[in-house]
């Protein structure tokens, strides 16, 4: 595991953080440890295993087995989690209303991605959650997951940040997530009734008209 004790958290205090050129070590680390995890595997694998035997067929599972993901149609449970997580980063729970985890946010965005057969946006969601877990061991030490709410924040922070850098996918995935935990809040019931307060269409009991003068 690399020395993470030369990576500070980005601090508002301080010069602007050159996103740039972070990118380019938290990258590199990254890289790196998708080689490793390469190299464990056996040579037959990694050659394409051309002269391995065919694996068996798999039989097909019975109908009423549940599901592989988690509760959705395209994260898997890791995931899923992270993307939770995330969501409500951006619109956490206080004292007047839930927050996006309790609006179940993360099911609403599962179904929209997954649902949606766009493929270009299935990758972009994949690789965006991997380069957010890089980014968070780069600037904190640890995995989104594992950091504090402090943490999470100055993350997202970063990209909020270099939200014009738009070039980069990560940044592209920052503003769709963005759009799309907002939209799925503000559709929720949550969303509408605890925090807008909506109370729906009433019947009113009287007309109160204006109180200017007649004109003469």
């Amino acid at each position: 595991m690399s020395n993470m004790s030369d990576h500070s958290k980005p601090d508002s205090k301080k010069e602007p953080t050159d996103f740039r050129h972070d990118r380019r070590a938290w990258l590199k680390v990254s890289a790196t440890a998708i080689g490793a995890s390469f190299l464990t595997l056996p040579a037959a694998t990694i050659a394409g295993g051309q002269d391995a035997p065919a694996p068996a067929a798999k039989e097909p599972k019975p109908a009423t087995e549940g599901p592989t993901k988690s509760t959705g149609r395209f994260f898997t449970p890791a995931q899923h989690k992270l993307v939770d997580e995330l969501t409500e980063t951006i619109i956490p729970k206080d004292s007047h209303s839930g927050g996006a985890k309790d609006a179940r946010v993360v099911d609403f965005i599962d179904q929209t991605v997954g649902g949606g057969g766009d493929k270009e946006q299935q990758e972009l969601w994949r690789e965006g959650l991997r380069l957010i877990d890089s980014m968070s061991q780069h600037y904190t030490g640890k995995t989104f997951l594992d950091g504090s709410a402090e943490d999470r924040v100055a993350v997202l922070t970063v990209l909020s940040d270099n939200e014009h850098m738009t070039d980069l996918l990560e940044v592209r995935f920052y503003k769709e997530l963005k759009e799309l935990t907002v939209l799925g809040y503000y559709t929720s019931s949550i969303g509408i009734h605890d925090e807008m307060e909506y109370k729906g269409n009433r019947y009113n009991q009287e007309f109160i008209g204006c109180d200017d003068p007649t004109p003469k």
